[in-house]
């Protein structure tokens, strides 16, 4: 495949042509920083040898790769776990490191990964050095996100591409896998169908799919190289996505930042974002599949024109991204969050999550077991939001957020067909009634009453009566600590 470059004044415009379009990395772009540059023929290497002395301005071998990640686990167990996703033929892994503070249930899922293109390589670096300042530091900003998310890293998911050349080089590094597969149109497509680029799915995309299917992450990013631009989606789809706005929010946040730095950095389009489409469409992008099946607000993060910079100049893009990516972190505390139970038994639930005007392709969310809950991340703005879940009544509630900070809303879904019967410690009558509830109960008792809705209509100390009147007609719940009773008001 020839490729042609065409310089016009280099720092400033750069266009590349492929003979193969639908092979082409995302190039074509406007106010560059820097043209691109060839493949070194050979890089500083780090073997792994010297680990307190090591500057983050070599490439590590793959021995030296493995064993970092092994060791973030082994020297901080308290933060970190280990996990493989998988063996590759050649005998190389796809790796993660886990981050929390030992307690994952209930918490957003944050993933970053990098690499899959295996000749990308900025972002594998700023992956293993902000693995290393998440297992180390005490800065409270840090211990804020071990405490409140479930963190997962990978900082190469195509190891074959990078060590094309030998587990000791990175020079030989190449864009596809082992079976000259581009794993960035590998992946299942809503608009162009299950296979976009005509080959199976490779041991990479299944064991991402199959990480995506075990853990419901709120939010992503995948670290590419060849330009310098967050792109959001979609990337196959004009249309624009349901949280458009939600997403330049988040995407000028990070270019913000490294505008701090360099303003040339990340300057291209609307100040370093740009829509995937817009750009130009790509089919099978991991990222519209995670947005779309997953129900996971990823984006595309390109982090240097260079595919594989020389190494001496990761401390310089660590700089300019080590706040962005804190930052982008943080966005999945932020947005409404909440637990989703059943209002007699209190058990979680997985329910649906949906915003209501808002929500199409896969832009809901839903809240998941073993807590029941979820994380939807939005714009600031009042929404009316709908819970509905198998054998519950649908609830729906007003919700207002703010943009830059988190809203709780717990919601508790009352049964379609409750079996009260078997629990009650009281009864009352008439049922349905007019207007006065009788109790068959000794003593006092805290109660609330509510409808469908799971809303509290009244409340107070139980007596020998209770005057409903004041409800309208239907169905209600009365409720104390140890008994729910169903009764109908139709006056």
């Amino acid at each position: 495949m020839k490729r042609l470059t065409f310089l016009v004044a280099a720092s400033l415009l750069t266009m590349v042509c492929w003979a193969q379009p639908e092979m082409m990395p995302r190039r074509v772009q406007v106010a560059l920083p820097q043209a691109p540059q060839a493949p070194q023929a050979s890089y500083a290497m780090w073997d792994g040898s010297s680990r307190a002395d090591y500057e983050w301005d070599a490439y590590p071998t793959y021995e030296a790769y493995e064993t970092m990640m092994h060791q973030f686990a082994e020297e901080h167990p308290d933060r970190c776990t280990y996990m493989e996703m998988g063996t590759l033929a050649s005998g190389r892994k796809l790796m993660f490191c886990r981050l929390n503070n030992g307690h994952s249930d209930g918490k957003p899922k944050f993933l970053y990964t990098s690499t899959m293109h295996g000749d990308e390589l900025t972002g594998m670096m700023l992956m293993l050095r902000l693995l290393d300042e998440l297992c180390t530091s005490d800065d409270p900003r840090i211990l804020n996100l071990i405490d409140n998310l479930d963190i997962f890293i990978s900082p190469c998911t195509n190891p074959d591409g990078t060590y094309h050349g030998g587990n000791h080089t990175v020079s030989g590094a190449r864009r596809w896998n082992a079976n000259d597969v581009d794993l960035n149109r590998n992946y299942p497509d809503f608009d162009d169908g299950p296979h976009p680029d005509g080959y199976e799915y490779q041991d990479e995309t299944l064991w991402m799919m199959a990480l995506a299917e075990e853990y419901p992450f709120t939010m992503a990013a995948n670290f590419h190289t060849g330009s310098e631009v967050l792109n959001y989606p979609w990337d196959t789809y004009q249309p624009l996505h349901p949280d458009d706005e939600w997403w330049r929010l988040v995407c000028h946040e990070y270019t913000d930042y490294v505008h701090l730095h360099d303003t040339l950095y990340m300057s291209a389009f609307d100040d370093g974002v740009v829509n995937g489409y817009v750009w130009y469409p790509i089919y099978g992008s991991r990222q519209d599949y995670m947005n779309y099946y997953a129900q996971c607000r990823e984006v595309t993060i390109e982090c240097s024109t260079a595919y594989t910079p020389d190494p001496s100049l990761m401390p310089m893009y660590w700089t300019y991204n080590h706040e962005s990516m804190l930052r982008y972190m943080e966005q999945c505390l932020n947005g409404i969050h909440g637990t989703v139970t059943d209002a007699v038994t209190g058990s979680p639930l997985e329910a649906m999550v949906f915003v209501e005007g808002h929500d199409h392709h896969g832009s809901s969310v839903s809240s998941h077991l073993p807590a029941g809950d979820y994380h939807r991340p939005i714009k600031g703005g009042t929404y009316e939001v709908t819970y509905s879940c198998e054998g519950y009544f649908p609830q729906t509630h007003t919700v207002a957020v703010v943009d830059g900070a988190p809203v709780v809303n717990d919601v508790q879904l009352v049964p379609t067909t409750i079996g009260l019967e078997e629990c009650r410690v009281f009864d009352v009558y008439p049922n349905p009634t007019s207007g006065m509830l009788y109790i068959t109960a000794s003593g006092h008792a805290e109660y609330r009453i509510t409808n469908l809705l799971g809303q509290t209509v009244l409340s107070g100390t139980t007596t020998p009566t209770i005057d409903v009147s004041t409800l309208s007609n239907g169905i209600y719940y009365l409720k104390t600590q140890n008994s729910t009773l169903k009764f109908i008001v139709n006056q």
